[in-house]
């Protein structure tokens, strides 16, 4: 078995590494590595490089996962010690295993959202909004834009704390090739519900990515 799936964190100064220069970082850190990989065939040869769901720019996440074709030489524990050490510090694996579920089986994804309001907010009024049938939002696809009920892609949403303007939630979302949504969309819509001004800060974080399997809903690995 030579492809593997790494899962990696992303935190700090890494949510400001987009999505390309993410795969620039990886195929260069395992350049440096000199871990032996496989490679496209046709004029133009590149690493065989594959993450599951790219992640926003300006979000952490504890739970990204890549999958990369090695060469049979090397093993699991040699892939996680060699790109470590080549890897930014805000880029860790954390963990080296054979894929066993595809991307396109990801129905969504967890988040913790820490908001700072420029005023105290009541948690009914936070509550109220999540509690409503329509929220109309635009989405941005690949054919444009497009007008969508944003609470047919909020799976689940607790506020798990709130201290005077300041609160988390806990969000479960869609996710993956049917239906995704991005975290960020949800908070604009709340802040716009909540009448407030330019929140003062919004910290996003992915804790974990769920996949469906015979009907089950499980933690993807």
């Amino acid at each position: 078995m030579s492809k593997w799936r790494l899962k990696f964190s992303k935190l700090g100064m890494g949510k400001y590494i987009s999505h390309l220069d993410l795969l620039r970082t990886f195929t260069r850190s395992i350049h440096r590595a000199e871990i032996p990989v496989r490679y496209s065939q046709g004029f133009n040869p590149h690493q065989l490089i594959t993450f599951s769901l790219p992640l926003a720019l300006g979000v952490t996440s504890e739970t990204e996962f890549v999958d990369i074709d090695f060469e049979d030489t090397v093993s699991p524990d040699e892939i996680l010690t060699r790109l470590n050490k080549n890897l930014p510090p805000d880029i860790k694996i954390l963990k080296v295993s054979q894929p066993i579920f595809k991307a396109h089986d990801i129905v969504s994804a967890k988040y913790i959202i820490d908001i700072i309001a420029p005023r105290v907010i009541l948690k009914e009024k936070i509550e109220s909004f999540f509690e409503q049938e329509n929220i109309s939002a635009t989405k941005k696809t690949k054919k444009g834009e497009k007008e969508i009920n944003l609470r047919d892609f909020i799976k689940e949403v607790k506020v798990v704390s709130l201290e005077g303007n300041a609160f988390r939630l806990d969000a479960l979302l869609s996710a993956g090739g049917e239906a995704n949504i991005k975290p960020d969309i949800v908070v604009a819509k709340l802040q716009e519900y909540l009448n407030s001004s330019e929140f003062e800060s919004v910290d996003i974080h992915r804790v974990e990515i769920f996949f469906e399997n015979d009907k089950k809903i499980e933690s993807f690995c």
